[in-house]
């Protein structure tokens, strides 16, 4: 590829054409291959780094970090899916994925950046949930079955509606509040109602009135996480 750029050796504008070449660079004290492009000039054979091409070069390099040191591995991939009692294609469909890119993963493959990310957000049942609920209808009646049974996707079906306060907990307090919904044979939404109603919350008690805990609720309760720390008695 060809193109004029100004050559910081000649002074002047020139021809010059792209280059690619394996670098290496220490991030964090860990030393990380990656592909970095170049521009020389076709008159004095000149390398440098074009505008544009530097913050490209440190974007391959971060890009490059993360996936040698900052991918899940391939057992902890293994682990997420089988939460759910999902196949590799199944799983694979349900985050939007090529129908083999999880078996790739589970292989070895780094995933990109995008998917890093919603591999992240799928380890969170009620996100996972959501995923699935747009992209059921492209997997099988079986493993719709199985994901449904799974104790991962009954958890977040626990948390139906309850997104915003969920999302504000630790997984300790989630699970605190199952077990006292589990032990009082309450649905966790009435759980946590009897917690705004009891004598420690009495300052919330408009807020308890006027909550309305159906699915689909998203707004986020100021002090949500405060609430909860302070019924259950763990430190905030």
């Amino acid at each position: 590829m060809t193109k004029q750029l100004p050559c910081p050796r000649c002074g002047t504008t020139r021809d010059v054409d792209i280059v690619e070449r394996e670098e290496k660079v220490t991030i964090h004290g860990r030393e990380v291959p990656f592909t970095a492009q170049f521009s020389r000039c076709m008159t004095c054979g000149e390398e440098f780094e074009a505008p544009g091409q530097l913050d490209a070069n440190l974007a391959a390099a971060r890009e490059a970090y993360a996936r040698l040191y900052e991918s899940p591995k391939p057992e902890e991939l293994v682990a997420l899916r089988t939460r759910y009692g999902a196949s590799q294609k199944a799983f694979s469909i349900i985050l939007g994925f090529g129908k083999l890119t999880m078996n790739s993963y589970e292989s070895g493959s780094s995933p990109d950046s995008t998917n890093r990310l919603l591999l992240k957000l799928a380890a969170k049942p009620y996100i996972f949930k959501e995923m699935y609920s747009i992209n059921k209808n492209r997997i099988g009646a079986l493993q719709r079955q199985r994901i449904e049974a799974s104790e991962a996707f009954r958890s977040a079906m626990e948390w139906d509606g309850l997104e915003a306060l969920s999302a504000s907990l630790t997984a300790l307090q989630r699970e605190k509040i199952e077990v006292c919904a589990g032990q009082n044979g309450l649905p966790v939404s009435e759980q946590i109602a009897r917690y705004v109603g009891c004598e420690s919350f009495q300052d919330y008690s408009r807020l308890y009135a006027e909550a309305q805990w159906t699915s689909g609720t998203t707004r986020q309760i100021p002090g949500a996480s405060v609430l909860v720390n302070s019924a259950l008695g763990v430190a905030g």
